[in-house]
């Protein structure tokens, strides 16, 4: 099995039920196989003021072939106006892992 046939998708949102329903959303479509999330704090400029926040970092594994169709919900289900969408190409990983996300896609 290739191992650049899959990624991890990340993105952040400052409200808990957004990065739920996110998640909730995902899954339910069979887009990603997992998805892990955590509270971080960021801090970053936005419209020229500098801005602190604690959100949720939404970490999802799924395959490149489905990153668009995943950005394009995220950015239907996302609260702001520029969301973070990351998709980082997963280099290796145990081949079990890889068999287990991939029989989780549609």
């Amino acid at each position: 099995m290739k191992t650049n046939t899959f990624c991890i998708i990340s993105t952040t949102t400052d409200d808990e039920n957004i990065a739920n329903l996110i998640a909730a959303t995902l899954l339910q479509k069979h887009l990603v196989a997992c998805v892990q999330s955590h509270t971080i704090q960021s801090q970053y400029h936005w419209q020229g003021v500098l801005e602190k926040s604690h959100e949720t970092v939404l970490q999802m594994k799924s395959k490149v072939s489905l990153f668009e169709e995943i950005k394009a919900e995220i950015e239907t289900l996302h609260s702001y106006d520029v969301p973070e969408i990351i998709m980082t190409p997963i280099l290796d990983a145990n081949p079990e892992y890889l068999e287990w996300i991939e029989k989780e896609m549609k």
